[in-house]
C-alpha cells in the first residue's frame, strides 16, 4: 500500500501554523481582585500574527462577566529564562515575541489590570 506524502499530525500541526496557545496568569489586584480562582490561569489561543488589541480582546472575552470590560494596564511577556517584557500596544505583534510555541509547562504571559 502507498502513502501519500504527509502524515495526520503533520496535517494538523500545518492547519494549526497560524495560531499559537499561550498560558496567562492574571494578576487578581485592582479591580480583578475577586476574580474567580478558575480564571486566574487561562490558555489563550491566537493568531501568531495578532496584536495587542486582539490580545487583550481575546483574554477579557475568557473573563466573563463583569470582568470582561475591565481595561487590561499592561501585558508582559515572559520569555525563557525569566525575562520579561512589556508588549507595545501598537506595534507588537505575538510573533514579535514567539517565533515558535512555547513549552506547555511555562507562564507566557502576565496580566494586569489598569491602575486607578
Amino acid at each position: 500500500m502507498y502513502l501519500s506524502g504527509r502524515s495526520t499530525c503533520e496535517k494538523e500541526s500545518k492547519m494549526t501554523d497560524e495560531n499559537i496557545t499561550l498560558n496567562c496568569l492574571i494578576v487578581p489586584i485592582g479591580e480583578l481582585v475577586n476574580i474567580p480562582c478558575i480564571k486566574v490561569m487561562q490558555a489563550i489561543s491566537i493568531r501568531k500574527n495578532g496584536s495587542y488589541i486582539d490580545l487583550q480582546t481575546a483574554i477579557r472575552s475568557r473573563l466573563g462577566a463583569p470582568f470582561n470590560n475591565i481595561i487590561l494596564k499592561k501585558i508582559c511577556i515572559i520569555q525563557a529564562g525569566g525575562i520579561e517584557k512589556e508588549m507595545d500596544g501598537y506595534e507588537d505583534t505575538i510573533s514579535d515575541y514567539f517565533s515558535e510555541e512555547p513549552k506547555a509547562e511555562h507562564f507566557h504571559i502576565t496580566v494586569y489590570p489598569r491602575s486607578e
